[in-house]
């Protein structure tokens, strides 16, 4: 496995710099979004716009990937989020925060499909599991210290923006370094969402459900902590135990799934998912610690799915079409995240800051119902 990670230890730096900037982007605008009262409804919009944007840039992937390459448009990715989260610490109101987050979404999914067709280029079926659970664990330990960064600063002022863009815009640099170790630039074959339905209906379908719960945690977990109470280092510590929890458990979830097999890893977490969701609820109104321990318990259940899911669907896919099942994967992620912010946005208006967790219970239990339909 060893030889595997070399391959693409590139790709997992740049990918650790990327989410630290993204997570604390994530988290800040959250909190911004609370200072300058808007309302629930509108920061639910703002946010789905990222998702929009992400959405739409792997529709155009596998031609810009096949033209340029995947360290180009990693680093021109890297370069245009920092852009944009930059412009959100000047142009302050609802309308240019949603398109902000619409370019933004659009330029790191692009990196996203570079950096994941990359990894399942270089890696052979046997070692996917372990080797993506890393690449899914420099993203949690990135977003974890984002936590940190979130109470550096102010975030009324512009300096906590800028340092988001400046980690966006390192993020680049070892993807540059490495670029001896990228794939052959070959022209990829057209894969599209049928054909990924067809090849693997379990890990295309668990993908979906994966963007929907992972975009609730990351637009409305400091929505929640705040009106749950929190000051700024508590929603900071509320949103690294989450992150803390995908940590600890993506590998083992893993090494798991490369043994008993994908799709038993993926229903005992949506099990588990669906339990602690309910713990959530119950820790609503039971004081802080049972809060910030549902935040544990929440990201260990919730972010080792995208990558168990990717691995499945990649375990189906020939080489050729890695890329373009790279980009159907982040498609069908950013759909389903388009849903979390706009169903927490409502939820959570109608029946109070429990709604966070109602929505986290409900893509648990469809989570759980797929896996037992499909394969």
């Amino acid at each position: 496995m060893r030889a595997a990670v070399a391959a693409v230890f590139g790709v997992i730096v740049t990918i650790f710099f990327i989410q630290t900037a993204n997570g604390l982007q994530s988290s800040l605008l959250g909190v911004r979004a609370g200072l300058e009262s808007f309302p629930v409804w509108t920061t639910g919009v703002i946010m789905a716009c990222y998702y929009i944007g992400n959405t739409a840039a792997p529709l155009a992937s596998r031609a810009t990937i096949g033209r340029l390459g995947q360290v180009n448009v990693i680093w021109l990715g890297a370069i245009g989020a920092g852009l944009a989260i930059a412009g959100h610490a000047v142009f302050v109101a609802p309308v240019p925060w949603s398109l902000l987050r619409l370019f933004s979404g659009f330029a790191l999914s692009s990196l996203y499909v570079a950096a994941e067709s990359w990894i399942h280029a270089r890696v052979d079926n046997a070692e996917r599991g372990r080797v993506f659970s890393i690449y899914m664990v420099a993203q949690l330990v990135g977003m974890t210290l984002a936590q940190g960064l979130l109470s550096v600063a102010d975030p009324k002022t512009a300096v906590p923006f800028l340092i988001a863009a400046l980690i966006f815009l390192a993020g680049g640099v070892p993807v540059i370094a490495t670029r001896a170790a990228a794939p052959e630039r070959s022209p990829p074959e057209p894969f599209g969402l049928v054909h990924l339905f067809r090849a693997s209906p379990l890990g295309a379908s668990m993908t979906l459900l994966a963007g929907a719960s992972w975009s609730v945690v990351f637009a409305f977990g400091p929505v929640y902590a705040q009106r749950a109470g929190f000051d700024l280092g508590h929603i900071s510590l509320f949103m690294g135990l989450a992150m803390i929890g995908g940590g600890t458990v993506q590998f083992p979830m893993g090494w798991l799934s490369d043994g008993i097999g994908r799709r038993r890893t993926l229903m005992l977490i949506a099990f588990g998912g669906l339990l602690v969701s309910l713990y959530g609820l119950w820790a609503n109104s039971h004081g802080a610690f049972a809060i910030l321990a549902g935040a544990l318990l929440t990201g260990a259940l919730i972010f080792p799915i995208y990558g168990i899911s990717a691995a499945h669907t990649n375990d189906q896919v020939s080489a050729p079409n890695r890329v373009a099942a790279a980009a159907g994967l982040v498609l069908l992620f950013g759909i389903g995240s388009i849903f979390g912010p706009l169903l927490s946005g409502a939820v959570m208006t109608g029946l109070g800051n429990g709604g966070y967790y109602v929505v986290l219970a409900s893509v648990a239990a469809l989570s759980l119902a797929v896996t037992a339909a499909t394969r």
